[in-house]
């Protein structure tokens, strides 16, 4: 069924019957990516995107490459990692056991959940990929798949041990560049704030000169949270959890002298934007 519609979506040439299918796989599987759309907006994303296969370690895409489509996991799950620039685009292939060449970890995309927005901008303008994807497979059966083969030679290999080994795929459903800008860009305004925080990030005095492995690292881990004007953020003697950078607006510090000299707090400093 899933070799099917991959075969289906290779091309835009679809009848309705095959809209109306990839609108009940994401309905079932990735409920998420189409919330809150009109229906006339689902159905020319079913109209044009693409379901495919990777087997698992192959290359989704490479950091540095052009942005060239919208992704979530259907089944499996893929993994980002990042190197401490964005080299030229390539695409190699990385053999089994050699991911390190792509950089370090960041984090894995499970079934369900969507990457490769954090290249598209609102004016078209879009910048190349900050990481490399690769997938992961169908997320724990190539485990099944070597404790079996490690019992058993490949010529004795049983009909299930093969079908394990062939579905060892992760499914990815592809939106394409111009349909995810006209019909989905304006709904995910909350997934573009990571992207803010790279910017952000690389701005800053105390990040500007990491690497951008580590920025990447950083703006997935960076919450946001809002303040109203004469809220307590952090008060002298509390533990120190966080480190906090003013997106907007301005904080003032006090410090409170301890008995008997003076219960009030007095101001010490007046920190804006940008500033820790």
């Amino acid at each position: 069924e899933t070799q099917r519609l991959v075969n289906a979506t290779s091309s835009s040439n679809r009848n309705h019957e095959v809209i109306e299918e990839i609108l009940e796989l994401v309905e079932k599987k990735a409920p998420k990516l189409l919330d809150g759309l009109a229906t006339d907006n689902k159905i020319r994303i079913a109209r044009f995107c693409q379901v495919k296969l990777y087997a698992n370690d192959n290359l989704v895409f490479h950091q540095g490459d052009e942005p060239d489509a919208y992704y979530t996991v259907i089944r499996g799950a893929v993994s980002i990692y990042a190197r401490h620039s964005s080299p030229t685009s390539s695409k190699a292939t990385p053999d089994e056991g050699s991911r390190t060449k792509f950089g370090v970890f960041i984090t894995q995309i499970p079934p369900g959940e969507s990457f490769g927005e954090l290249s598209f901008n609102e004016n078209g303008n879009h910048s190349r990929r900050n990481a490399s994807v690769i997938s992961d497979g169908s997320h724990g059966q190539a485990r099944i798949r070597m404790k079996s083969e490690s019992h058993h030679s490949h010529s004795t290999r049983t009909p299930h041990q093969c079908e394990l080994e062939a579905s060892n795929v992760c499914v990815l459903l592809l939106v394409p560049e111009k349909v995810y800008m006209s019909e989905m860009f304006a709904r995910h305004s909350e997934k573009h704030h990571t992207k803010e925080k790279m910017d952000s990030l690389r701005k800053s005095v105390l990040f500007k000169h990491w690497p951008m492995d580590q920025i990447v690292k950083v703006a997935y881990a960076m919450k946001k949270k809002q303040f109203d004007k004469g809220s307590t953020i952090i008060q002298q003697g509390d533990r120190l959890e966080y480190l906090w950078i003013i997106r907007e607006g301005a904080v003032r510090v006090s410090h409170r002298v301890p008995p008997p000299n003076d219960f009030r707090g007095r101001d010490v400093s007046f920190s804006s934007s940008g500033k820790f």
